[in-house]
């Protein structure tokens, strides 16, 4: 796997970025943004943009619809709508994918620092999802998994679900990635994000952000 680091800032929060992306993908700096896009089962996507406005994160998979073409040319397309409002980034998202006979898997997770109340604890996190692996919280050497309504953020299936709030205390490390591909034993895979042994999940890009 190829593995990048860097610090990003937000007015006064600050974050530690690490990208694992597999062998072959590469990543750009477009616009401000880290972007990727790499054909694995789906077309990933990748997007991390900071600006004094906050840390907005943007990973996903698009598919073809059953009995449909996948349209690799729509990613960068697709990267481009995003900006730093959200709800209308979900939305346009949404509606081309559904245009282009397509599905998308994504999430999106936004931190702002107009939003933080209590920033040398914790920091307030956004998160829009659907279809997606659960999000990992790593701290300490220990893991868990943000619900809501004890259901994992991330995993629901519908692009329009609401955007859902999320305290990430200062010093924890939180891991979103990609669908991997066949059998999985989620103990073993959970303790190799804790551990950020990815080797064998190398089909998939990570991403891992400090607070």
């Amino acid at each position: 796997m190829q593995d990048f680091e860097y610090p990003l800032k937000a007015s006064d929060l600050e974050f530690q970025a690490r990208i694992l992306l597999p062998d072959g993908a590469e990543l750009q700096e477009r616009n401000g943004a880290f972007v990727c896009t790499y054909a694995l089962d789906g077309l990933a996507l990748m997007r991390i943009h900071c600006s004094d406005n906050g840390l907005f994160t943007f990973l996903g998979t698009m598919q073809a619809l059953p009995g449909k073409v996948r349209k690799d040319e729509l990613g960068a397309e697709l990267l481009q709508m995003l900006d730093e409002d959200s709800a209308a980034s979900m939305s346009r998202l949404s509606e081309s994918v559904l245009k282009s006979e397509q599905s998308l898997k994504c999430i999106i997770m936004e931190v702002r620092p107009s939003e933080q109340e209590d920033s040398e604890d914790y920091y307030l996190a956004r998160v829009f999802a659907a279809g997606m692996p659960p999000l990992l919280l790593i701290d300490a050497g220990n893991y868990r998994i943000p619900t809501r309504s004890g259901i994992p953020l991330g995993i629901s299936e519908d692009l329009e679900q609401p955007l859902q709030s999320l305290e990430w205390d200062r010093g924890g490390t939180l891991h979103m990635h990609t669908e991997i591909a066949g059998a999985l034993n989620l103990e073993s895979l959970h303790q190799s994000l804790v551990e950020c042994n990815l080797e064998q999940y190398g089909e998939a890009i990570h991403v891992r952000l400090q607070a």
